[in-house]
C-alpha cells in the first residue's frame, strides 16, 4: 500500500496467468464517499487483495464509487463480485457495452469472425472461450452509470474531469485534476511497453485515434502521471513522443512488407517486427497471435482511411481482406 498524494492510496491487484501480472489500483479517500479507480480481473486472487487493501485503509465498499476507464477485464472483471456491495459503477457508453455483453456468446461469435477477415489458417484458430475477457470478465447483467469526456468527479478535495482516452478501446477515459496537474490514464500511456491497439469495429480508425489522443496528452500540464501497469512515467511529453515513433515505425514497416507481396492481416503479422516473446510471430501462443494480428489489422485500416493503401475481397473467398499500396 502507497500513498502517492493526500487521499490517494495505490496497490497491486494480482492479475493470474497475464504477462500484465498485476493492475496499479487506486483508491482517492473522502470524508463521505470514495473513489476507486479500475479493479483487476474477476478471480479469488484479485478479491481477495482489493478486501485486504480496503480492510487496511479502513474503508468500506458501501460508500466507494467505481471509475472504469476502459473495458478490459484486468480493468473491469471484478466489479461482478463488488457490484452488490459498492456504490455507482462509472464507464463511458461504448466500452460500457462490451462490459454488458461480456457474457453473451453470439457477441463473441461475432467479435471473432474476424478471424476470418484477417486470413488466420484454417488449422489455426483461438476459441472466444479461452480469451481472458471471456475467462476474467465479468459474465453478468450490471447497472452501470455512463460517464463522458467533460464529466466531473469530485472526491477527496480533488476535481477530476473525464478526458476522452480512445483508441487502446472504443471508449477508454482518464481522469485529470487540471489544478494539481495528476492525471490516471488507464492504459493510453505505458511505461516501457506499448499498449495494444485492436481494430474493434470497421466505423472508426482506432489506431488514428489513439495517436491523436496521445498528442492530446502533451497539451494537458501533467505534473504526475497514475498509470494501470507497470512503473511510473517521469518524463510524459518523452513516453508520448516515443510510442508515437513506436507507431510510425510500424506503419513503415507495414508498408514495406505489403510492397514484398504479403496482402493478408495474419501474413503481414508473420513479417512484422514485434517486440514481444523473441520477436517471431509464428512461435507466438495462439492467444498473443490474436492480439498481434488485431494490432495489424488496426495498422492497416489506419492506412487505408489516411489514403495509403485499400483492401479488396477474392470473389471466392468473400471474408479474408487484402491489402495493397494504393
Amino acid at each position: 500500500m502507497l500513498e502517492i498524494e493526500k487521499n490517494i492510496f495505490t496497490f497491486p491487484i494480482p492479475l493470474p496467468g497475464s504477462p500484465l501480472k498485476v493492475l496499479n489500483c487506486c483508491v482517492i479517500k473522502g470524508e463521505d464517499r470514495n473513489l476507486m479507480i479500475d479493479v483487476g480481473f474477476n478471480s479469488p486472487e484479485g478479491h481477495k487483495a482489493m478486501l485486504e487493501a480496503f480492510e487496511e485503509l479502513g474503508l468500506s465498499m458501501s460508500n466507494t464509487d467505481i471509475f472504469l476507464t476502459h473495458l478490459h477485464a484486468d480493468h473491469t472483471g471484478l466489479v461482478q463480485q463488488l457490484k452488490k456491495d459498492c456504490g455507482k459503477i462509472f464507464i463511458s457508453e461504448p466500452d460500457a457495452i462490451h462490459v454488458e455483453l461480456n457474457g453473451d456468446r453470439d457477441y463473441w461469435i461475432d467479435y471473432f469472425k474476424k478471424q476470418d477477415h484477417m486470413g488466420w489458417p484454417k488449422g489455426i484458430s483461438f476459441h472466444y472461450r479461452d480469451h481472458p475477457a471471456w475467462v476474467d470478465g465479468n459474465q453478468t447483467e450490471i447497472e452501470l452509470t455512463i460517464a463522458k469526456e467533460g464529466d466531473m468527479f469530485s472526491y477527496g478535495g480533488y476535481n477530476l474531469e473525464a478526458i476522452d482516452f480512445r483508441g487502446h478501446t472504443p471508449g477508454q477515459l482518464g481522469l485529470f485534476d487540471r489544478e494539481k496537474g495528476l492525471l490516471f490514464c488507464g492504459d493510453h500511456i505505458l511505461s516501457k511497453i506499448t499498449p495494444n491497439i485492436n481494430l474493434w469495429y470497421f466505423d472508426l480508425d482506432y489506431l488514428g485515434l489513439f495517436l491523436e489522443n496521445l498528442r492530446k496528452v502533451k497539451t494537458l500540464d501533467v505534473k504526475r502521471l497514475l498509470c494501470g501497469h507497470r512503473s511510473t512515467v517521469e518524463d510524459v511529453h518523452l513516453r508520448v513522443d516515443q510510442l508515437l515513433a513506436h507507431h510510425e515505425r510500424r506503419l513503415n514497416r507495414t508498408l514495406e512488407i505489403l510492397a514484398s507481396g504479403k496482402t493478408t492481416v495474419y501474413d503481414v503479422a508473420i513479417d512484422m517486427d514485434w517486440d514481444y516473446g523473441g520477436g517471431q510471430f509464428l512461435d507466438f501462443p495462439v492467444e498473443q497471435k490474436w492480439f498481434a494480428s488485431n494490432e495489424m489489422f488496426a495498422h492497416l485500416e489506419h492506412l487505408r482511411y489516411t489514403g495509403k493503401v485499400d483492401y479488396t475481397i477474392d470473389p471466392h473467398d468473400r471474408l479474408t481482406y487484402h491489402y495493397k499500396i494504393i
